[in-house]
């Protein structure tokens, strides 16, 4: 009984090891689980040498577990709590180059893309934004950036 607990333990283990590698959405895991929980209760049953082997195994298995549910909970907190790098959110606040430019609206170029924009703020009614000149992207609505003109602190 004590050598097919270890045994048991052995292949849940190994079992672990594959969920690491092959997309299998958690189902080796749950098996895995559930055989080295087996595993473990077979050395207890078996007594003797058994008993050596299942404490610290027992104590080894629920250390490992605790350590991941601590680190994999302290990411979540931390991601949450970052603001968003990507999607139409991200482009709030970079950088735009203005491409052409008619009365008010017109394209920009921001991040490797061509962009439809408006002016959200910043320039008085007769000068608009020249192509060529560098604006900052307020806003993200659909499609289209809003834009103003850049402060003078901005400036490079």
């Amino acid at each position: 009984m004590a050598t097919l607990g270890v045994v048991a333990v052995v292949l849940g283990l190994v079992m672990i090891l594959v969920e690491a590698h092959a997309p299998t959405a958690g189902v080796l895991s749950g098996l895995a689980a559930l055989l080295i929980g087996a595993g473990v209760a077979m050395l207890f049953v078996a007594g003797g040498v058994g008993n050596v082997v299942a404490v610290p195994v027992a104590i080894g298995i629920a250390g490992v577990g605790l350590a991941g549910a601590a680190v994999l909970g302290r990411t979540a907190i931390t991601a949450r709590r970052a603001p968003v790098r990507g999607g139409t959110k991200g482009l709030v606040g970079h950088e735009a180059t203005v491409r052409s430019w008619t009365g008010d609206s017109g394209q920009v170029h921001t991040d490797g893309g061509l962009w439809h924009a408006r002016i959200e703020f910043g320039y008085p009614q007769a000068p608009t934004p020249s192509a060529g000149e560098s604006v900052v992207v307020e806003s993200v609505r659909g499609l289209t950036l809003g834009v103003r003109r850049r402060e003078p602190w901005e400036l490079p």
